[in-house]
């Protein structure tokens, strides 16, 4: 049986098909579908302000880790030690000497659930922190807080006691 239809995407001005296809007779393909075209841009040029300020943010942050402890009352090279630490069932007690140059330090206990924070002067700094739950994982850390950024002098990881039975 011949085959007597027109072929498919045939060209008659070139004598050929349309869409590369080999021979008159071959399927040359169907079109793509209109859901596979790129999409028009319907925000015009409102993505430039989004970048800029996206930009600015980001240039901002980093001069504020470069140069934020550069601005701080308190150097780097402060020597802080957890003199002692005694922990219970429910509580931390610590000794932390505090050399005399020193000055905006902080003592903190936290884990994922709790966080407790006291002021240190210059000297031999005591104290005890009380209400934390038994048989938990706490850090203790002597920091300095500058702005948005801490920086940390002195840390132990403390566990606290579990009770029998």
């Amino acid at each position: 049986m011949k085959n007597d239809l027109p072929p498919k995407n045939y060209d008659a001005a070139r004598g050929s098909t349309k869409n590369d296809a080999a021979t008159k007779n071959e399927f040359g393909g169907n079109p793509a579908p209109k859901e596979f075209y790129d999409a028009p841009d319907n925000y015009g040029n409102t993505h430039g302000a989004a970048k800029a300020v996206m930009t600015l943010l980001a240039a901002s942050l980093v001069a504020v880790l470069l140069f934020g402890g550069a601005v701080g009352g308190t150097g780097a090279d402060i020597t802080v030690q957890i003199s002692s630490t005694t922990v219970t069932f429910s509580e931390i007690s610590y000794a932390i000497d505090i050399p005399a140059d020193a000055s905006g330090l902080t003592v903190a206990v936290y884990n994922s659930l709790t966080r407790q924070e006291r002021a240190l002067s210059p000297g031999v700094n005591t104290g005890t922190f009380k209400g934390l739950g038994e048989d938990r994982t706490y850090t203790l850390e002597v920091i300095s807080k500058s702005g948005i950024s801490e920086t940390v002098y002195a840390t132990k990881k403390l566990h606290t006691m579990k009770r029998e039975g």
